[in-house]
Parts: C-alpha cells; structure tokens; sequence
C-alpha cells in the first residue's frame, strides 16, 4: 500500500518535468525517528547505565519491557538499581549519556547514504523527530548523524520532543495539506499509534525499542509494517520511495541504495537491495 501511494504521488503535475528542470515542491513528508530507530541506544544506554552500577539487562528483556521499566530494568534488576540509583545522579546519568551518544552514537550505515538521497532530494521534505534525553538533544542528535556521514546542515528539520510533550501533537502539527503522503518511520508502539491514526504511512523497526512481538501482541501493529533489522528496513524505505525518486534535474544522480558505506559507487536496484536485507 505504501508503495502505491507514493506511486500515485509521482505522478501528480508537481512531478512533471520543464526541460532539464523539475518544478517539483516538497510534497513528501518524511519524519525519522533518532534513538532506536537510526541510533543502536542500547548500546549506549546500557554503557553509560553500567558506570553507575545499574544494569539494565539483556537487550530482548529490554525491547519487551514495558515503556517504564525500560530504564529501571526488569525483576532480576529492578530492586538493586532502585537501591542504587538516587534523585541526585539524574542529572550526572544524563550528562554521562549525552557524552556517550556525542563520542561513540552512529547511525546504522545502511540509513546513511540513503538518507543523503533523499535529504538531496527536492520532492522530500526529510528530517528527524524523537524524544532523546541527553542534555541539549537537538545539538546532540546533530552531532552523531554529522559523525556518521549523514548531510545534517541540509535537514528540514531536527526536532528533540521536550519532556513532556506528547508526539501527536507535534505529528499532527507537521501534518500539512501540502503533503500528497506522510510517512513516519519509527521504533515504538506509541510511534505507530500517534502516526496511524493521523494518517501516516509507518516503517516499524523491531530492532530498537520495541521487540516484533510487543509491537504485534502488545500495539496491534501489523506484520507488514515491521522490519527485524535497519538493512531491511532501509532497503524497505528505498522501494516504498523509488517510483518517484527517480533521477530529477542533476540526471546522472539516481537515487542510490547502498548496503554500506563501503560500496558508495553502487545503484539502487530494490531488489537487489531486498534481496541483501533477507539474506
């Protein structure tokens, strides 16, 4: 279905071409999720939790955990990181883990290049939305997509949620009528549920905060949405957008899928590409 949308999307009169010149307004919202989604935060989380003393658990407990007890881990950690932890170290944990994502948070390499793709793209209105709970997140998310050879200047927007807030109403907000399709791609089921209902088109990655199975059992989210690694998630993304990114007006510039940086020199071919994410 999502594949179709767009497709319809491609052929609407501000896709046609003038010339060399495309004519083309951003009429495709893409809003990316950061920690979890773009980011392995567990990684990071469990590191910067450990040098506290607390332990947050293996890293399927913590997918299945739930959205409370993600940080406090579960019932064989639960009662010693409440022992250990006090009110007073908040801010110092916090500080710990904004230094952590800053010196060692990456993006998974297989979002990379198609990321800059579409950030290049003039059809793609692209940029992140996600709640991270460093210190000064904006700065911060900025910093590791810039680390891991994302074109982060060229974003439309890197926009931290405040504690607090609540996704919908900033989804909802970006929701425009200029948007002949929105879609969200994300890692939890409070994601999905904010997104759908507002009529975005989703791409769930099980790999991050929320297991296949809480998403499915737990979020009535559907099979067809999640995708159990970034490879497939991203090669997923890259076929959903291909029927209109398609070459615009620096014609020897396709869109590009690349499993890693490694192999910047390659075409997409969305087969190919699905191929590589289920092998």
């Amino acid at each position: 279905m999502l594949r179709t949308t767009i497709g319809h999307a491609a052929n609407r009169p501000d896709y046609a071409r003038t010339g060399r010149d495309r004519t083309m307004k951003k009429r495709l919202l893409l809003v990316l999720d950061f920690d979890g989604f773009l980011v392995n935060s567990y990684a990071l989380i469990r590191e910067t939790m450990a040098t506290f003393g607390l332990d947050v658990g293996d890293e399927q407990r913590f997918r299945n955990r739930r959205k409370f007890l993600k940080y406090f881990g579960g019932g064989r950690e639960l009662l010693r990181n409440v022992v250990r932890f006090t009110l007073p170290k908040t801010r110092r944990l916090r500080h710990a883990l904004t230094e952590c994502y800053r010196e060692r948070g990456v993006v998974y390499p297989e979002f990379v290049p198609l990321l800059n793709a579409l950030i290049a793209h003039p059809a793609v209105h692209c940029g992140i939305l996600s709640r991270n709970f460093t210190l000064e997140p904006g700065p911060t998310m900025r910093r590791v997509l810039a680390r891991s050879g994302v074109h982060e200047p060229d974003l439309d927007f890197v926009v931290p949620i405040p504690v607090g807030a609540h996704k919908t109403d900033v989804l909802s907000a970006m929701r425009a009528s200029r948007y002949f399709t929105a879609i969200l791609g994300a890692d939890e089921i409070g994601d999905y549920r904010a997104a759908s209902a507002l009529g975005y088109e989703c791409l769930i990655g099980s790999y991050g905060f929320d297991a296949r199975e809480r998403l499915v059992d737990h979020g009535d989210v559907p099979p067809a949405c999640i995708h159990d690694s970034p490879a497939a998630l991203a090669a997923a993304l890259a076929e959903a957008l291909s029927p209109c990114l398609d070459p615009v007006d620096r014609s020897d510039r396709p869109l590009r899928y690349l499993g890693s940086a490694h192999t910047m020199g390659a075409r997409y071919d969305s087969k190919s590409a699905v191929h590589a994410a289920h092998e």
